[in-house]
């Protein structure tokens, strides 16, 4: 369900693809693909556990993981910086700024 949310306003901008954890598939996507951005249900799964998990999976690419739940709230981990906080607004343009880079002004 959160794919279908997210897929059509994130397709516009990067390229989604969505795999059950934990799995080949993700194994392989972990390894072949180096996400930038990780969205991770949490929704059945708990986040206490997962959460450590996907940040060690992650924080040689430096991804920013955001755990998401249907029932409100999400977080977001952004292992490059070291920055994490809670994601007041889930939604792909929140989450793109997330992974965009910083536009800086340029006197003219």
């Amino acid at each position: 369900m959160m794919m279908r949310m997210l897929d059509g306003p994130l397709s516009e901008s990067l390229e989604v693809s969505a795999v059950p954890f934990p799995g080949d598939g993700f194994d392989r996507a972990v390894t072949d693909i180096q996400p930038r951005l990780v969205v991770v249900d949490v929704t059945y799964l708990d986040e206490a556990r997962v959460r450590p998990l996907m940040m060690n999976r992650f924080t040689a690419f430096g991804s920013v993981l955001v755990f998401a739940s249907w029932g409100g709230g999400a977080w977001y981990d952004d292992l490059s910086t070291g920055v994490s906080g809670p994601l007041e607004e889930l939604s792909a343009t929140a989450m793109l700024a997330l992974v965009a880079p910083p536009l800086t002004v340029v006197p003219s």
